[in-house]
């Protein structure tokens, strides 16, 4: 099964390359905004894409709408950190046919693949998500709070960098910018502001 990748962030998608490719996926081109997604795809006809929301001042769903559109012969499976109903629910009526967040383990996500490919049954949701928006503007970045999202599991900063791909000392960094915009002391503080604020779901 041929899978094309769109994400604006080269770690997540060398990481992904590498999840689904170990589950006897291809991922047969990869892309970082909506212009070289198009493109990608145009040349390479996947049966999926999988495309992150947030691309750089565009959107992926604005990807989606105008490959629908077009009448390509590929299924949309949204990957983000995006985790509010209003943006789901955008995704869904531009024709994608799945929706999951970047918090879900990646077999969750190889199952979705694995699903949409083999028939064609209704949208499918992966996630917990909210209705309320947050009520105050932290301007935390879509990195820090992916970071963020993981802090209720408990786990290390080496652990965190693990999941994100990312180093120890950076998760470190972005943790002090979490703490910083959020007025937080500790992982606790910046966990009960966070939902307090629905920035992420109470587990």
């Amino acid at each position: 099964m041929n899978i094309v990748l769109v994400d604006d962030h080269p770690l997540i998608r060398s990481g992904l390359i590498n999840a689904l490719s170990a589950s006897g996926l291809k991922v047969v081109g990869e892309a970082a905004s909506v212009a070289e997604g198009l493109a990608v795809i145009n040349s390479t006809k996947p049966k999926v894409c999988i495309v992150d929301v947030n691309l750089g001042a565009n959107s992926g769903i604005d990807l989606i709408r105008t490959s629908i559109s077009a009448k390509v012969d590929c299924k949309f499976i949204v990957l983000t950190i995006q985790d509010d109903l209003e943006t789901l629910n955008s995704a869904k009526a531009a024709g994608a046919c799945a929706y999951v967040t970047k918090g879900a383990p990646i077999e969750n996500l190889i199952e979705v693949i694995q699903s949409i490919s083999s028939s064609d049954q209704n949208f499918v949701k992966v996630g917990e998500f909210k209705a309320q928006s947050p009520k105050k503007n932290f301007q935390l970045t879509e990195r820090e709070i992916e970071v963020l999202s993981l802090l209720p599991s408990g786990t290390t900063a080496a652990a965190l960098g693990s999941v994100l791909f990312l180093t120890e000392a950076t998760i470190k960094t972005h943790l002090a910018s979490i703490y910083r915009k959020l007025g937080a002391s500790n992982r606790a503080q910046a966990v009960s502001i966070a939902i307090s604020e629905n920035l992420i779901p109470k587990k």
